[in-house]
C-alpha cells in the first residue's frame, strides 16, 4: 500500500529462502497472479495491470483488479481512499470518496454489478470473474444491465457493495496481519 505495486521477483528473492516454492504456494491460493514470465502481476486487491479501477491512498495510486476490490481497500487498510473508475456500460466517470465502508462524496448514485456467469474454474478470478465485476453509472443503467441476463447477473447499491467487499476481504486482511 505504501507504493501501490506488488513486490518484484527480485524483492521476493531477497526476502524468501525458497522463492519458487513461496510463489507456487501463494499462486495456488489464487491470491497472487503471475504474468506470463512468472513475475508477480497482482496481489488481491491490487494489480500492476492498467485496469480502470484506480484507488488513491494518500499520495499513492494503485490499480485494483475489479470494482469490488477497489471498494475493499479502505476497510482492509483502515485508510480513507478516493476511487476513480468508469461505468462499464455507459463509460461515465465514477468518482468515490470512501472511508471504511462509508462514502463522503463523489458519484454516490453509482451501483455495483457482477456477472456470475463469468466465473471459470480454468482461470484465476483476476482473468475471468474480476473482469465482470463493475461499477454501473446509476440505478437505471444497473437495471438495464441486469435485465440482459437476470439469471446470472446481480446488482448492489453502493453501500451494499461496500459492505460485501469488506465482509469478503477483511478476514483475508486479518489473516495476513496475524501471519506477519
Amino acid at each position: 500500500i505504501e507504493r501501490g505495486t506488488t513486490l518484484t521477483r527480485d524483492e521476493i528473492d531477497a526476502i524468501v529462502a525458497n522463492p519458487e516454492r513461496a510463489l507456487a504456494n501463494i499462486v495456488a491460493s489464487k491470491l497472487v497472479v503471475l504474468d506470463a514470465a512468472g513475475n508477480p502481476a497482482g496481489a488481491y486487491p491490487f494489480t500492476s495491470q492498467d485496469r480502470e479501477h484506480r484507488v488513491h491512498i494518500g499520495a499513492v495510486t494503485a490499480h485494483c483488479m475489479c470494482a469490488l476490490d477497489a471498494l475493499a481497500v479502505s476497510p482492509m487498510f483502515d485508510q480513507p481512499v478516493v476511487i476513480d473508475s468508469r461505468c462499464l456500460v455507459s463509460g461515465d466517470r465514477i468518482h468515490l470518496e470512501q472511508n471504511n465502508t462509508a462514502f463522503s462524496g463523489g458519484t454516490l448514485g453509482a451501483w455495483f454489478g457482477i456477472d456470475w456467469g463469468a466465473a471459470s474454474d480454468d482461470s484465476v478470478c483476476a482473468e475471468s470473474l474480476c473482469l465482470e465485476m463493475m461499477f454501473l453509472a446509476d440505478a437505471d443503467v444497473a437495471a438495464q444491465w441486469l435485465a440482459v441476463a437476470p439469471g446470472r447477473r446481480e446488482i448492489f447499491d453502493l453501500q451494499s457493495a461496500a459492505d460485501f467487499a469488506a465482509a469478503f476481504f477483511l478476514p483475508l486482511a486479518e489473516s495476513c496481519r496475524t501471519a506477519a
